[in-house]
């Protein structure tokens, strides 16, 4: 379990630290050569529904969205809190998708992609539990004319995961 927690504390701290060194590595990317290349970070947050082996939870949480790491191609780590079903479940994130550009045009964006997951579990009764897990996604996203975001997601697990999610966000800046 130390070992985990060690884990769990690294992977927070990478996250947080790589953020600026993403942001300058993005801003050097977004050229005129590039136009593509989405540059700005933004803040959500999230809300929705899990059923993970039988537990059904509600969720919520928060996402930073860093921006493209290639052309539509975005990264977006987040954090949720599932509380319900005799247990609270928190998951670290790390969502990689891709906006199927080619479908649908601005305001409306569809993107699909996976997760890495670390996931912390702690029944109401019973033993504690760590696991990594692997998911898959499929979202909906609409632009609003303040340019914050509105989004739909739908999520099923791949290895340790939740068998389904479907989460509502918005993200604001």
């Amino acid at each position: 379990m130390r070992f985990l927690r060690r884990l769990a504390t690294a992977f927070a701290l990478t996250a947080l630290l790589a953020t600026p060194l993403f942001a300058q590595t993005a801003n050097e990317l977004a050229t005129d050569d590039s136009p593509g290349i989405q540059s700005n970070i933004a803040f959500g947050m999230r809300a929705g529904y899990t059923s993970w082996d039988g537990v059904d939870q509600v969720h919520f949480g928060a996402h930073l969205k860093l921006g493209e790491v290639f052309p539509n191609v975005h990264f977006t780590p987040n954090v949720e809190a599932g509380i319900g079903g005799d247990a609270t479940i928190i998951a670290l994130n790390g969502d990689l998708a891709y906006s199927f550009t080619e479908f649908v045009t601005h305001p409306w964006n569809v993107y699909g992609g996976g997760s890495f997951a670390l996931n912390f579990i702690n029944p109401d009764v019973g033993e504690s539990d760590t696991s990594i897990g692997l998911s898959a996604l499929l979202g909906l996203e609409r632009t609003f004319a303040n340019e914050h975001q509105g989004m739909v997601e739908v999520r099923v697990g791949i290895l340790d995961g939740p068998d389904f999610k479907l989460t509502f966000g918005y993200t604001l800046f």
